[in-house]
């Protein structure tokens, strides 16, 4: 077994991958009643993705309202359960559209209010922002997902699993990349990719095909080498997501 990662007991490159359920809801209350039906499921790490909440509010504004939401939507999961805070943006089909400054200076914030365990950072933005994030979050002991989005194809299995490496160069924690597939070939270069980086065994990844094509990628993580895998208890945050209760079964159920 290579490296793992762990916070607050969820170990991510080991055993069965983790069940990621991502919380989209506009409005405070909203957020909170996603939280607790996310945590009566068997999922371990919530997803915050910020940049869907208060929809319409300025740069400032925004920034202040999740970081005032953040400690009770942290005490509101439990001590057992993870929180990874997420502003996707809108050049990656995120519901923001930030500067690189401006996406460095939120997520900042969020870790210095020690109330993120985890939080996720666009490795295509300026690479000086990004390592702005990493030390944050190395500075307040959050762990970074270092991701990458495309929506529209998936790129070859030698150039998927060159940005992984480079996504793990840059620091992160955890490398992340979800692409598109058109066709099934796609979604088998996905997973090659994901095994090769796996097989170095240096630190766990997360590797997604996209859509209903690659639905597979999300329920046989654990074959190809990806740590954790996303699924709903209500509404879906990205293209193909599955119910929680049912990916957990099909996790059983492909375990290698």
């Amino acid at each position: 077994m290579g490296a793992t990662v762990t916070v607050r007991g969820v170990e991510l490159g080991a055993g069965r991958p983790e069940i990621i359920v991502p919380l989209t809801g506009a409005q405070e209350q909203v957020v909170l009643d996603q939280a607790a039906a996310a945590a009566g499921t068997v999922a371990r790490v919530l997803e915050w993705r910020t940049d869907l909440y208060a929809p319409g509010s300025g740069t400032v504004e925004h920034r202040d309202a999740v970081r005032n939401l953040l400690p009770q939507l942290r005490e509101s999961i439990g001590e057992e359960r993870c929180l990874l805070v997420t502003l996707r943006t809108a050049a990656e089909g995120g519901g923001r559209a930030l500067t690189d400054h401006e996406l460095g200076d939120l997520l900042e914030a969020v870790v210095s209010t020690g109330h993120a365990d985890m939080v996720d950072v666009e490795t295509s933005r300026d690479p000086e922002v990004v390592q702005r994030v990493v030390r944050a979050a190395q500075q307040h002991r959050a762990v970074v997902v270092g991701s990458f989005h495309d929506f529209g194809a998936t790129p070859g299995e030698d150039e998927l699993v060159a940005l992984l490496q480079a996504q793990r160069r840059m620091g992160v924690d955890v490398p992340k990349v979800a692409v598109m597939p058109q066709h099934p070939q796609d979604v088998l270069r996905l997973l090659a990719a994901s095994t090769r980086v796996a097989a170095a065994q240096e630190g766990p990844h997360i590797a997604i095909s996209m859509g209903s094509l690659g639905a597979v990628s999300r329920v046989a993580a654990e074959a190809f080498g990806s740590a954790a895998t996303f699924a709903t208890a209500g509404e879906a945050s990205a293209p193909g997501q599955l119910a929680v209760d049912d990916v957990e079964r099909m996790l059983e159920l492909l375990r290698p």
